[in-house]
């Protein structure tokens, strides 16, 4: 199967600038040319790639995008130190992670609809701030076992996990510096493993199987907490959340409020306000402005 192989490189001015000529890397034979103008985006032409080879010449690159190609694996990267983003999108034949031990400057990880089924050797990469396991367009996830092998990414602020079919939450303990946690489309039943994420602002556990409201109160700096798309049938485990702005609990068998058209601006008040009393700084209840204002009860 012929895929493409995109390569996106940015690089620095004192990197784009030496010569003012353009030079070239070859990888499986192909040449893909690098210019020297401005802040550079490079695109490689239609490539047949199965590894990865020749880049070692490139080396101020700082963003690497490697999407939808026939990769089995990572290796080939050593060389690029100076690397600070790296994207590997699409390879559905690629399961492991490897080759990323040299690159200690990476700061974001995108990893999305590959087939990888570990989480490893990213030990080194210290100082990682964004990861993210997720699926692109159509294509689906990575089909993750758990979640493990984070423990020395304690710079870690940004964390995502996008239809992995994961079942639980875990191995976040040593992320104290993680903000932003997305477990979106996946078969989690109950929240747990949080406890620890005392600066996490941003929780977003939508279309997952929970069940009930719980595991949150050490989360006093959340601001966003998105739960929309589960089994919760009742408001309960948000007193402490007193700086919570944004709460999505739309599409949940909520007892009492099945009556509820959400998708039209009319809301039982009588049913929420009660539930919401002690969340002072709230802003948004299922997208709509709190304290409702022009709404009223059914």
């Amino acid at each position: 199967m012929k895929l493409v192989l995109i390569v996106l490189v940015k690089i620095i001015s004192k990197w784009l600038f030496i010569h003012h000529t353009e030079s070239y890397v070859e990888v499986e034979g192909e040449k893909v040319f690098v210019g020297a103008n401005g802040n550079l985006e490079i695109f490689s032409s239609i490539v047949k790639i199965s590894d990865i080879k020749g880049l070692d010449k490139l080396q101020g690159l700082k963003s690497l995008w490697l999407v939808e190609n026939n990769l089995t694996s990572m290796r080939g990267l050593e060389g690029l130190t100076s690397l600070k983003e790296l994207h590997v999108i699409g390879s559905e034949k690629l399961r492991k992670i490897e080759g990323l031990e040299t690159l200690v400057n990476l700061e974001l990880l995108n990893l999305c609809s590959n087939r990888i089924e570990r989480i490893a050797n990213l030990e080194k990469l210290t100082n990682l701030k964004t990861l993210i396991f997720g699926s692109d367009n159509d294509c689906p996830g990575n089909p993750l076992c758990k979640i493990e092998g984070l423990d020395t990414l304690e710079k870690l602020e940004e964390l995502v996990f996008y239809e992995c079919a994961l079942t639980k939450i875990e191995g976040l303990d040593n992320l104290k510096n993680l903000k932003r946690l997305f477990f979106t489309f996946n078969c989690v039943n109950k929240i747990s493993g949080l406890d620890s994420l005392l600066n996490l602002d941003t929780l977003c556990l939508s279309f997952n199987k929970i069940e009930r409201i719980e595991g949150l109160d050490n989360l006093r700096k959340l601001k966003k907490l998105h739960l929309n798309g589960n089994k919760i049938k009742k408001i309960e485990g948000l007193d402490s959340l007193v700086n919570l702005k944004v709460l999505d609990l739309f599409n949940n068998p909520l007892k009492g409020l099945e009556r509820i058209n959400m998708n039209y601006n009319t809301i039982a008040l009588d049913f929420i306000s009660p539930y919401l009393r002690n969340l002072i700084n709230l802003e948004a209840f299922n997208g709509k402005k709190y304290p409702f204002s022009d709404v009223y009860p059914i």
